[in-house]
């Protein structure tokens, strides 16, 4: 049964979505986890004796220190479209899919590379004594933008503070923090409660970034004050239109710094691609895969992250709390089952993604061939119905916005084919989070862009988390997490969650829609512009541009 293919190509002919922004995404797609090592106490397996090293650093930038060695002398304007709003600028508080908005402002503890290795940041080194301990060997003569030093008391109030915001979407990151210790002026040292496998990926994203301390008692929300290249200036940036953020002449590594002043414009996709194609942004997200032939060659370049993203359903009552078919295990199962993955690639994807039923692709430390079970069967879904007795359908509803409407509506037509009735809900961008996480919705499409196996069971699987504000049974997925946070070498910890993932989508817990390379535009003039494994829009360090 291929009728749904039809409808799902006419409806990316007029939608033009797929890979359009997603407010609240999970940290979002690394097909193998970049520190599985980390809990080894093994500080060489992760840093390398040249973690900080301040000659150069693995993307091939020349690496430079406050000293003015290297001119601090950036130009131009960078113009960057964006899919979303920014709803926060706080780093506690900030959603994951909106990260693009805090890069300028805020350094991080640690930096990740293009190729899944990690440098130092405001970090100069780390260490990891034992598999619950990690030190922070903070970098020398660094200030944050109002001057005030970062420091170890500094870098530990940020941690303390972390630890007390409600509701933060790194609440998993946080929770595993024990203890915050000053060792000295610029060493901190963390007591974590369980051994962790993706430290120095967290460290490199939201939960890395540092803020002055001396922001905290005001608005960091909408006031932020960071250790990065640039800063915010509220005069010239408009609320739901564009942001602009001037060079920081006091970032510790200035040559790095090569543009004066960087603007992320919010544009609707149609608006996206015509900026684009009208020359009134440099650089921007492919929202269509059907674009890709209207950039490739001439005056533009289409550059790939180095792994996928994965659009799937994020299922916050598992076990019928709110909807009671959820409750039987063979309705998720059907759902799962009618979820047709070949036609959402040919028709949303244009053939450009991976409909495998697993949520990490073949090939990868992850992946179960066992999944592939659940590649699309309509008959059997409907059988699994029957049998749980629900025949004649039940119907629920999704909450989505408007890059996400397609796939939501792709989903529907789906499961309208077995008998299950879903009323598509639009939502104001930037809302779609809260929505998530009011303990009133039962599910929605979603998609998880750079994330780690770890990363993303705390923030959507884990019980008690961010996305189970129902406090929902998640059957087995505790147990499973603890093997893999306890196991002691790599190949343990990729068995453990490998596990972990197979039990989720073969219990319903986790329904894949599709996986998708995703890709940014480029206009002629700029360079240095990269993907690292979590970027949704390559970070400003190291990007120039003609004129």
């Amino acid at each position: 049964m291929r009728r749904s293919l039809g409808a799902l190509a006419a409806l990316a002919l007029v939608a033009s979505a797929c890979g359009g922004g997603d407010d609240e995404s999970s940290d979002d797609a690394d097909t193998s986890d970049p520190v599985a090592d980390t809990s080894t106490g093994d500080a060489d397996a992760d840093t390398g004796d040249d973690s900080g090293d301040d000659t150069t650093d693995d993307s091939g930038a020349p690496a430079t220190d406050a000293s003015g060695d290297d001119a601090f002398a950036p130009s131009g304007t960078l113009r960057v479209g964006v899919s979303t709003d920014v709803q926060s600028f706080d780093p506690a508080t900030a959603a994951v899919a909106q990260e693009y908005y805090l890069h300028p402002i805020y350094d991080t503890l640690v930096h990740a590379e293009t190729d899944g290795s990690y440098t130092g940041g405001l970090a100069e080194t780390w260490d990891f004594p034992d598999r619950t301990t990690v030190v922070l060997n903070i970098r020398p003569d660094v200030v944050f933008s109002d001057g005030t030093p970062v420091d170890a008391a500094a870098v530990a109030a940020n941690f303390e503070r972390g630890k007390t915001v409600e509701a933060s979407p790194s609440s998993g990151f946080y929770a595993n923090i024990d203890t915050v210790e000053v060792v000295d002026d610029m060493t901190v040292q963390l007591g974590l409660v369980n051994p962790t496998t993706s430290m120095l990926d967290d460290l490199s994203r939201l939960p890395g970034m540092m803020m002055s301390p001396a922001a905290f008692e005001g608005d960091p929300g909408t006031n932020p004050i960071g250790a990065g290249g640039w800063t915010l200036d509220t005069g010239a940036s408009n609320p739901g239109e564009v942001q602009v953020f001037q060079a920081n002449p006091n970032y510790w590594d200035p040559g790095r710094v090569q543009v004066e002043t960087l603007e992320l414009r919010f544009l609707e996709p149609d608006a996206a691609t015509n900026a684009l194609l009208g020359g009134q942004i440099d650089l921007g997200e492919l929202r269509s895969e059907a674009d890709i032939s209207t950039f490739e060659g001439g005056d533009f370049e289409i550059i790939s992250r180095p792994n996928a993203n994965v659009w799937y359903m994020q299922i916050m009552d598992t076990d019928g709390t709110l909807l009671e078919p959820l409750s039987d295990v063979r309705v998720r199962q059907a759902l799962n089952l009618a979820i047709d993955r070949e036609a959402f690639n040919e028709g949303l994807q244009f053939g450009n993604g991976d409909p495998s039923p697993s949520f990490w692709l073949p090939g990868t430390a992850y992946y179960d061939e066992s999944l592939e079970e659940w590649a699309y069967d309509p008959e059997r879904a409907m059988a699994l119905l029957e049998e749980a007795g629900y025949a004649d359908g039940f119907s629920l509803t999704f909450p989505s916005f408007g890059a996400i409407v397609p796939v939501a509506e792709s989903v529907q037509q789906m499961w309208a084919e077995i008998g299950v009735d879903v009323t598509v809900e639009l939502v104001e961008p930037g809302t779609l989070a809260a929505v998530m996480r009011n303990g009133e919705t039962v599910m929605n499409p979603t998609i998880a862009r750079g994330f780690t196996a770890e990363s993303h069971y705390k923030e959507r699987l884990a019980p008690g988390g961010p996305y189970d504000p129902i406090g929902t049974d998640r059957g087995d997925l505790p147990a499973l997490a603890d093997a893999a946070y306890q196991a002691e070498t790599q190949e343990e910890q990729e068995a453990a969650w490998r596990e972990l993932y197979t039990y989720a989508i073969d219990q319903g817990y986790l329904m894949v829609i599709g996986h998708q390379i995703p890709r940014v535009v480029v206009t002629d003039g700029v360079e240095g512009a990269v993907l690292r494994p979590s970027d949704n829009i390559p970070q400003p360090l190291d990007i120039s541009i003609d004129g």
